[in-house]
């Protein structure tokens, strides 16, 4: 009778027991929070779209604020993005039909009201560095809560690619206005697939995913970008897990990074251009010693871009211009291994003996971690100068001193530079209005000086072309003038070269931009 009893308690408790584990089971938890690292040689200054346009910058602001219209990640093709579809009314006006349901992540509505007020904004300050490409807005009419028409200055065929770039992402109304400009640019609101959880300046920046994204929530819990300057460090920590995507692995890296079990090198298409910014004057008629128009093209004569392209691990084209394929118009005879390097060392000294050059100092200046192998092509270029005749005082500075002392500067009219400054431009536009911009009178005295008005009616009236053969020859006479005059001296149109962790599905957009929004992480 006992031991009928304790073996009837006994089948109890393992009754009891196993239910209780698989009531445990059912409750599980969470799953772990899916986190992905990406290692940049730097971060923003500002998030506050309109007043930091580094490349970098860029792509992190990508995923904290969203524009009317887009690109596709895949193809580069124009997309309805916040709008949910736009038409042309005539040559002077475009209507946008704006998606409704969607809030910025502190709750307060995605309207008509919140798209004319971010386009005005951009369109009317003219201290915000993206002024000049707002210029061609009018004025920006509501037709109703989730419509707006942007009527243009003049004819505009370049609308959908001014529209889709850098600062289109709307901004709240209210909260901006609340806050400022100072506050905005510390605490950002958007309505993209991430919002800003820590900052923590020149080290790191932690995002949090959007749980009421309006492209459903982003897979990715957690996105961080480190300040990483060395892209030495950067690669070791990629193969040691530290960081899951970096960008610009050097040539040596690569077989290293993809015998690892855990990561590989994706290389991609980059839009991006080197080249050296020439001060020639500033607006108090200084007088440089690249002033000399022959000492340009002394300089470009001297270089050797095929040798930099080898040292670079053939990441690059030469070019003698900044409109490189596929963007339309670009110049198949300044572009290319024959037509884009102009390499004669003769010719450089030639040159230099008749501009009646003694001997000055040429300053060159350049930073560390902020463009692919940059020390290495600066000491590169410096060697070739030098070896024409020319006296180099060459400086590489780590990257926010840079920015500091020559970058921004110089954007803002200060003639920081007193002879070279090297840089990459990128043009995601696709569609070469920005990329002469730097030759216009309006804004060539900012870094280099340079005006020309012939070159300023050639850019003025391509701008507003709408009969597409005559605009492609505009933009072709524009890219002779800058070859010839050289207040810009093109290097090489860069490609892209990633180091991604096995786990990440992510591909490189033509345009990019780290936006992670549609990325996924692997089992």
């Amino acid at each position: 009778m006992r031991s009928g009893f304790t073996l009837r308690l006994g089948m109890a408790t393992l009754l009891v027991v196993s239910l209780l584990y698989q009531s445990q089971v059912g409750r599980a938890g969470p799953a772990p929070r899916k986190r992905v690292v990406i290692g940049q040689g730097e971060l923003v200054t500002s998030f506050d779209y309109p007043t930091d346009w580094n490349i970098p910058a860029t792509w992190i602001q990508s995923n904290i604020g969203d524009c009317l219209v887009w690109r596709d990640r895949k193809t580069g093709r124009f997309m309805p993005w916040l709008a949910e579809r736009f038409e042309r009314v005539n040559d002077k006006a475009w209507r946008f039909y704006l998606r409704r349901g969607i809030q910025f992540t502190n709750g307060e509505p995605f309207n008509a009201a919140a798209a004319k007020f971010n386009l005005d904004r951009n369109a009317s300050d003219d201290k915000l560095l993206i002024y000049q490409q707002y210029r061609f807005i009018e004025r920006v009419n509501i037709i109703d809560d989730f419509t707006i028409e942007v009527q243009t200055t003049n004819t505009e065929p370049a609308m959908l690619s001014k529209m889709a770039q850098t600062a289109c992402q709307v901004i709240p109304p209210r909260y901006f206005q609340q806050v400022g400009p100072q506050g905005f640019a510390r605490r950002p609101i958007g309505t993209g697939p991430y919002k800003l959880v820590e900052e923590i300046k020149d080290n790191r920046i932690v995002l949090e995913a959007n749980d009421n994204y309006f492209q459903g929530r982003p897979d990715i819990d957690e996105l961080v970008f480190r300040a990483i300057p060395e892209v030495t460090t950067r690669v070791n920590e990629l193969l040691t897990g530290g960081i899951d995507l970096t960008v610009d692995v050097p040539g040596q890296d690569w077989d290293r990074v993809n015998r690892n079990a855990n990561t590989r090198v994706v290389i991609g298409e980059n839009p991006t251009t080197q080249l050296l910014v020439v001060r020639i004057t500033d607006k108090n008629a200084t007088r440089y010693v690249a002033s000399n128009r022959l000492v340009r093209a002394a300089i470009e004569h001297a270089i050797d871009k095929k040798a930099l392209v080898k040292l670079i691990n053939g990441m690059g084209v030469p070019t003698r211009t900044r409109i490189t394929p596929p963007t339309f118009a670009s110049h198949e005879g300044l572009y290319g291994l024959d037509k884009g390097d102009v390499y004669n060392p003769e010719r450089a000294k030639r040159l230099l003996r008749e501009s009646g050059y003694k001997g000055e100092p040429l300053e060159f200046v350049t930073s560390t971690g902020r463009w692919f192998m940059s020390a290495e092509v600066s000491q590169a270029i410096t060697q070739m100068l030098q070896a024409v005749g020319f006296k180099i005082n060459l400086k590489i500075m780590e990257v926010s001193t840079f920015n500091e002392q020559y970058y921004f500067p110089a954007y803002r009219g200060i003639p920081s530079n007193k002879g070279l400054m090297m840089e990459a431009l990128r043009n995601s536009f696709f569609d070469p209005w920005i990329a002469v911009l730097e030759a216009h009178c309006v804004r060539g005295p900012q870094r280099t000086g340079y005006c020309k008005p012939e070159v300023d009616r050639l850019i003025d009236r391509a701008a507003i072309n709408m009969n597409v053969a005559e605009r492609e020859r505009q933009y072709k006479r524009i890219q002779e003038y800058l070859a010839e005059d050289r207040p810009l001296i093109f290097l090489y149109h860069m490609k892209s070269t990633y180091g991604v962790n096995r786990r990440l599905n992510w591909d490189p957009p033509p345009d990019t931009f780290l936006w992670m929004g549609g990325a996924k992480v692997n089992p």
